[in-house]
């Protein structure tokens, strides 16, 4: 996967986030400019070590660098309430999201109205603006949902923190709001997670290629995945893999056709260069669901809703 030689980009440090004008029709929250209090995403929450992805040499000189990480800190670990983020500084996108989820202490805070803030740690060149979603059919797409990490004490605190514009990702509105594709599979988990009052990990992000379209200068996602990791009764990591299509994007706005597979770990290995090899050993075999088809070839079967998944 050729991302493109690094960029050096000076990185100033504010004392308070970067508050964006907000539309019409959106909400806004408040952030919290004590970025020292974040703790990010724990690789021991579910009892057995689930480790962030291991970033390649090309992949962790284009990441953007933390400019307040403290000391023993990876710098191109950005943390927040319950999860963290690593930017491609290059494409202006995160490379990926891991976020901690506690069903058993999972809350609801009221959304009132939205402030996208851009994160003072990064360049906010590094970061994809409000300009980009302006009068067109693209949605400002949380990666980390906004009720994903809102749990515990910080719920408040942790559910704002997924209005960073690192978080934020174009999505075209039918893809990001359609409940059988993007929408569906956040659903699922989080309610897996509620139902149950357990926990779970999940790492989201897009696929990034230089096919991608461009527009205002901005190279569009076509496909976006996650991996869900959950610890069952008998204390066995069990690990799930998705991809999410918006190939519609290709001619324009206008057309849209969504996809959605459950796919293998290697596939998204593959497809993101990042090394997620700890977690294959654990991943749910998809043909172990008595009454559904069997999968297509390359390890991937086609998910027509939400019931077809084969997890946990």
């Amino acid at each position: 996967m050729s991302l493109g030689d690094a960029i050096t980009t000076a990185i100033p440090v504010l004392s308070t986030p970067t508050e964006v004008p907000v539309p019409d029709g959106l909400e806004r929250v408040d952030i919290d400019p004590d970025y020292a209090a974040r703790r990010g995403y724990d690789p021991q929450f579910l009892g057995v070590p689930v480790p962030l992805p291991v970033l390649d040499e090309e992949q962790r000189r284009n990441a953007a660098k933390n400019a307040r990480a403290g000391e023993g800190q990876d710098a191109a670990v950005l943390p927040y309430h319950h999860f963290s983020i690593v930017m491609n500084r290059r494409r202006q996108l995160a490379y990926y999201t891991a976020v901690n989820i506690d069903g058993a202490q999972a809350k609801q805070p009221k959304r009132d109205r939205d402030t996208w803030y851009f994160d003072p740690r990064i360049a906010e060149s590094e970061q994809i603006g409000e300009a980009l979603y302006a009068r067109n059919a693209l949605d400002r797409g949380h990666l980390v949902r906004r009720l994903d990490p809102a749990w515990g004490v910080e719920a408040l605190q942790a559910n704002n923190d997924t209005f960073h514009f690192t978080n934020c990702s174009p999505q075209h509105a039918d893809f990001n709001q359609n409940s059988e594709t993007w929408l569906g599979i956040e659903d699922y988990l989080l309610g897996v997670a509620t139902g149950l009052r357990r926990r779970l990990t999940i790492f989201t992000g897009p696929v990034m290629t230089e096919e991608d379209p461009l527009y205002r200068g901005i190279r569009l996602p076509r496909h976006f995945w996650k991996i869900a990791a959950y610890v069952g009764d008998d204390g066995a990591l069990t690990v799930s893999a998705f991809l999410l299509g918006q190939e519609g994007l290709l001619g324009g706005l206008e057309r849209f056709n969504p996809s959605t597979w459950q796919v293998s770990v290697g596939e998204i290995i593959a497809r993101t260069g990042l090394d997620f090899s700890a977690l294959l050993p654990s991943e749910v075999a998809m043909t172990a669901r008595p009454g559904l088809e069997a999968m297509e070839e390359g390890g991937r079967r086609r998910l027509d809703a939400v019931s077809d998944i084969v997890a946990f």
